[in-house]
């Protein structure tokens, strides 16, 4: 296992993040020679495609490595015997290759996501486009109740107002401004078609998570293996399906419809600027995938959701700078101007509506786990009860107690868990971010803010059990984080 300290991870959540956010939109901004031998924008949105499922895919040599190590670790600690590991990793192999074949929809959906807020990302600045992505909340939330059956408190409701204010306050600064591109002019009807693109795409993503939610939940394959495979089969379908149909399409090259994959690797092969920002492009997209794993399993999805508000303003003041100073080479970055006063306004909104809808998600987890705990406590043998009952009075006295949610009266009085149960803590998911998913500021949705066995997918991080929410609602053992995946 590699392990990443915290100061690390949160370094390298942030660093690597913003890296990506702006190589996505700065490489568009770049020139080389085509095949036909004129100087041109790489506007290649399905190349750049094709760069984050390679990037993707990086994780899959990584978690094997891993793999290894442990197994390792335990032949040295003589945990295992080496015969009966060969047999059990035979079952393993045929069990994993059926859950392969299940990630092929999802990696479907995410290739559908991508491409689109690819195709968008044309025609809007990097800042604005990493705000509307906070638009996956609204869908989330709503294919949440629809299909998966979950109910909305307070909080919820708040969160989203909050969004859809923020995201409006976002999008008619960015019409008002006029400004989509540092290098080309940009009208307002493609401006509209980015952004509408961008939330189409959120819509996409959220339909993603609520089938991994529905479908998903116990698939039996660590987190970062998970990112690999679906970044190995998305590879595959955009380079063997995808791009050759898109080189068929009509349409003009560089408007995300029709790309002339020969022209593409021209360009790669005649700019070596292309070539480096293509190439830390995607090992950025790797660290980044590394550390919000690592943020996520050390430090609770909450806390995930704030660094992610601050790679989003990292985003903005890194674009700024690049505008304004010699490091954007005169053609770089976005401008200041009297209408980013109104973006300013709907980020803070945005902001505080993810926050908002986060605690939302922990009224939620705690409510189901009191439920459950509740449950326990009625199914269990009488003599069960005696005894948690007897433990509970004791605890009590060194102030073990925990307020019984809606009691209205505040006063605090002990949870009562049958014995029998003691030494299976409920774990409380808290909340899976995908890679993609954790680019924008509401890393989580209320479609993954349940209760998850410990192990499943839902529910399982290379670094879990080291404390954070689910660390603690698990009694301090058993902490559940899932995985991120671009």
């Amino acid at each position: 296992m590699v392990a990443i300290g915290k100061s690390v991870s949160v370094s390298g959540l942030l660093v690597f993040g913003t890296t990506t956010s702006l190589l996505a939109k700065i490489v568009y901004e770049l020139k080389s020679v085509g095949k036909d031998g004129e100087e041109k924008y790489f506007r290649k949105p399905w190349a750049m495609t094709t760069l984050m499922f390679l990037g993707m895919s990086f994780c899959l040599p990584l978690a094997y490595y891993q793999e290894r190590q442990a197994r390792k670790a335990r032949r040295a600690s003589g945990m295992e015997d080496p015969l009966l590991e060969t047999a059990s990793e035979s079952g393993k192999r045929h069990s994993q290759l059926r859950e392969v074949a299940l990630l092929a929809l999802p990696t479907a959906f995410d290739l559908v996501a991508t491409i689109l807020m690819n195709i968008g990302l044309l025609y809007v600045t990097a800042s604005v486009y990493q705000m509307m992505r906070g638009a996956e909340m609204l869908f989330a939330a709503a294919f949440a109740i629809a299909f998966l059956g979950r109910k909305l408190n307070r909080f919820h409701a708040m969160g989203i107002v909050c969004c859809v204010v923020g995201i409006t306050l976002v999008g008619t600064s960015s019409i008002l401004s006029g400004e989509g591109s540092s290098t080309h002019t940009v009208t307002t009807d493609q401006m509209l078609l980015g952004m509408g693109l961008i939330i189409t795409s959120q819509a996409v993503q959220a339909a993603q998570l609520t089938f991994e939610d529905f479908f998903m939940a116990d698939l039996n394959i660590p987190g970062v293996k998970i990112v690999g495979f679906e970044g190995v089969i998305g590879a595959a379908l955009t380079l063997g399906v995808m791009m050759p149909i898109a080189y068929f399409l009509p349409g003009p090259e560089g408007e995300g419809i029709h790309e002339d994959m020969a022209d593409t690797w021209a360009m790669i092969r005649n700019s070596t600027a292309l070539q480096a920002v293509l190439v830390v492009d995607a090992a950025a997209l790797l660290l980044y995938n590394v550390a919000g794993m690592a943020v996520t399993g050390h430090l609770g999805a909450v806390f995930r959701t704030v660094l992610e508000t601050m790679r989003t303003l990292f985003v903005w003041l890194v674009d700024l700078l690049l505008f304004y100073t010699p490091l954007g080479l005169g053609q770089l970055g976005e401008s200041w101007s009297v209408y980013s006063w109104l973006q300013a306004a709907g980020f803070v909104v945005l902001v505080s509506g993810t926050l908002v809808y986060r605690h939302g998600d922990y009224e939620a987890n705690r409510r189901l786990l009191v439920e459950a705990l509740a449950l326990r406590h009625a199914e269990a043998p009488p003599e069960a009860i005696e005894e948690a009952t007897g433990a509970a009075a004791a605890a009590g006295h060194h102030g073990a107690a925990a307020t019984a949610p809606g009691s209205g009266s505040g006063v605090s009085a002990p949870l009562l868990v049958p014995a029998g149960a003691a030494s299976q803590p409920i774990v409380m998911d808290a909340g899976r971010g995908s890679f993609r998913a954790s680019q924008t500021i509401a890393a989580g949705s209320y479609s993954r803010s349940s209760l998850h066995a410990a192990g499943s997918y839902m529910a399982r991080s290379p670094w879990a059990g080291r404390g954070g929410l689910g660390g603690q609602a698990g009694g301090g053992g058993g902490g559940a984080h899932g995985g991120d995946h671009e």
